[in-house]
């Protein structure tokens, strides 16, 4: 099937299309609105947006991800940067706007262009790559008027495009060190219900706290849940012994015990805190049996209402006090020891 689509969707990139009668702006200098087109945000705009930008200084420059934003207004002269890749319905709009641009560029950091370099890949990725790539093969050689690549190789291959070479650049944000601060909830499969209720929990923590990250047990389906999260892993579930193994050698900030009110829950035992005690963390639990037996409330843990922005809050005042987590964590423990001496 891939031969096939090469067959009859690629030919020879031998020229791009000079579409624009006007004189074009040399390296920028005469640009004063710039549009790059993407889609969603990825590695590749993250580290070679601003070289991107820094070839058009003093232009405004206008993110506008495609797969959120269903059409643009055009500032005449724009100069216009497709990412990779541009949906059909993204051809037809730029196309729309063609007489209004000066330049459209598109910019790759892998072989988009030649469908047998993909021949190592996974066939399931090759096939989308190849897919997408023959999608808008012909949209380019119609309308872009330059190509840059990331790198040397992909230049020489393609010399005779004449393309501009931009090199990745970092931004400062995707430099720096931050402490993180793990959360964690263990929760088993008979825990779905209090998985799907920490979905807005993560949600607002991870939105307000951008130190912060969520490690969560669960299947595909709690995958589902949390994989448009940033931050949040979702782990395998594990057989006791590998857990055990597990938390002995892992560290917690946080751990999370949430309980709704159910049947099941009622006969259930305070072993998530003697968990939490295992991995060093500051536990906030449900202000219920067995948790509010036990705990004394802001010595030992926390214990709250199972409502959503109580947590939300809370959760954000911890990641943000380290003494307060570590006071915590030491009294768990202190009163661990206690019981069993």
């Amino acid at each position: 099937m891939d031969e096939l689509i090469r067959k009859a969707f690629f030919k020879p990139y031998l020229k791009l299309n000079k579409h624009s009668g006007e004189v074009q702006p040399e390296n920028g200098t005469a640009c004063r609105s710039l549009l790059i087109l993407h889609e969603g945000f990825s590695p590749t705009l993250a580290y070679f947006g601003e070289a991107i930008k820094s070839r058009f200084p003093g232009a405004e420059c206008q993110l506008v991800d495609t797969l959120t934003t269903p059409a643009i207004t055009v500032d005449r002269g724009a100069v216009l940067v497709v990412i990779r890749f541009i949906s059909q319905q993204w051809q037809r709009e730029i196309t729309r706007n063609i007489d209004a641009l000066s330049q459209v560029i598109y910019f790759m950091d892998d072989d988009l262009f030649d469908p047998s370099a993909l021949g190592a890949l996974p066939k399931a990725y090759r096939t989308k790559i190849i897919r997408r790539s023959s999608a808008q093969h012909r949209w380019i050689t119609s309308y872009c008027d330059n190509i840059w690549v990331s790198t040397a190789f992909l230049a020489k291959k393609y010399a005779h495009l004449n393309p501009d070479i931009v090199g990745a650049v970092p931004t400062p944000p995707l430099l720096e060190e931050k402490e993180p601060v793990k959360i964690a909830y263990h929760g088993s499969s008979s825990h779905q219900a209090e998985k799907y209720w920490l979905r807005d929990v993560v949600e607002g923590v991870l939105a307000a706290c951008p130190q912060a990250s969520f490690e969560i047990f669960g299947e595909h389906e709690i995958y589902k849940l949390y994989r448009d999260l940033p931050r949040v892993t979702v782990l395998h579930p594990m057989s006791w012994q590998n857990y055990l193994d597990y938390t002995q050698h892992h560290h917690v900030d946080i751990g999370l015990a949430p309980l709704l009110e159910t049947e099941f829950n009622r006969a259930r035992g305070p072993v998530k805190f003697y968990d939490f005690v295992r991995m060093g963390a500051a536990g906030v639990y449900s202000n219920c049996a067995p948790y509010s037996d036990l705990i004394e409330q802001d010595i030992h843990g926390v214990l709250l209402n199972n409502d959503p922005q109580k947590w939300i809050e809370t959760l954000c005042d911890l990641v943000n006090s380290e003494p307060t987590r570590r006071l915590l964590a030491n009294n768990a423990r202190e009163l661990t020891y206690s019981l069993i001496s």
